[in-house]
């Protein structure tokens, strides 16, 4: 398999989509009702994919692929998006992403268990070393473990959501690899999980207010990337080279963290640069300890 062929590069624009993805949900939920406010951007995602793409041929498709990936999908996005609704101020949302950025090297992890990647000891050393990372994120005095836990009390459910989100992704890429067999359900799985987000938002008895134009605007925008990028990713799963897509994924942590401070305004601490960076190094180091059976 070359290492860039089309369906990797694309990958590579997903992920791009994605580094800007968690500021701008939060400029957004800000401004209006935060459930609403999710449901209206990935409704926009689910039309920009079934204008594109259609709906896809569900006979042809394994039920492993459609239920079982197709509920992982949506567990996923409601998790990760209503974790970062639910963060009380732009500090929180740069731990939440952290939380959520476990997915990458969960996912080597997971790719090894499920025999699609061959490993050597040292990827057990890189995982450590991303994980040491995004708890120096959390609590930059790592070794104090009452004021971890104090920082994690000041928003259990949107950390635990987040930590949840990271569990279930690394799972649904390994099984897309697995059953997809070249089919792609994502346009339906958007579905789902814009009605599921609207069944959420009316069960909770949410206000809704109305956006203006240039929130609607910002919405359509970031409904369609997001749409594109997710698209792009289930083909680059199937078809690119998955070790060089997932390390890329370990740059996320690092734009993501840049695209943020720029777009919320915030001032992440040294030890915050310090932490993604040893994200990233463990990532290089795991990338380097695998290969694709």
């Amino acid at each position: 398999m070359k290492a860039f062929n089309k369906a990797t590069l694309i990958g590579f624009s997903s992920i791009l989509i994605w580094a800007s993805l968690v500021a701008v949900v939060k400029l957004i939920t800000e401004s209006l009702s935060p459930v609403s406010a999710i449901a209206l951007i990935y409704s926009f995602s689910a039309m920009t994919i079934l204008v594109l793409n259609g709906l896809p041929r569900f006979k042809q498709m394994s039920k492993a692929y459609l239920w079982g990936c197709g509920a992982l999908f949506v567990a996923y996005e409601i998790l990760f998006l209503v974790s970062i609704a639910l963060s009380h101020n732009h500090d929180q949302v740069l731990i939440i992403a952290m939380i959520n950025y476990l997915w990458p090297p969960l996912t080597i992890i997971f790719s090894i268990l499920a025999k699609q990647l061959n490993y050597r000891w040292p990827v057990i050393v890189g995982f450590i070393v991303s994980v040491l990372g995004l708890l120096l994120v959390v609590n930059p005095d790592i070794l104090n473990l009452r004021q971890f836990l104090h920082i994690l009390q000041q928003n259990p459910i949107a950390y635990f959501f987040a930590f949840l989100g990271a569990l279930l992704w690394p799972c649904y890429s390994v099984l897309t690899k697995k059953y997809a067999q070249g089919q792609n359900a994502v346009p339906l799985f958007f579905v789902v999980t814009a009605v599921s987000l609207w069944g959420i938002h009316f069960m909770m008895d949410e206000a809704f207010i109305f956006p203006q134009l240039n929130m609607w605007l910002l919405i359509a925008v970031t409904g369609a990337l997001v749409g594109i990028a997710y698209s792009n990713w289930n083909q680059s799963l199937q078809f690119g080279n998955i070790k060089l897509l997932i390390l890329a994924t370990y740059f996320m942590p690092v734009l993501s963290s840049f695209m943020s401070m720029l777009i919320l305004e915030a001032t992440p601490s040294l030890s915050f640069w310090i932490g993604t960076c040893l994200v990233t190094f463990g990532a290089m180091i795991c990338w380097k300890s695998t290969a694709e059976i």
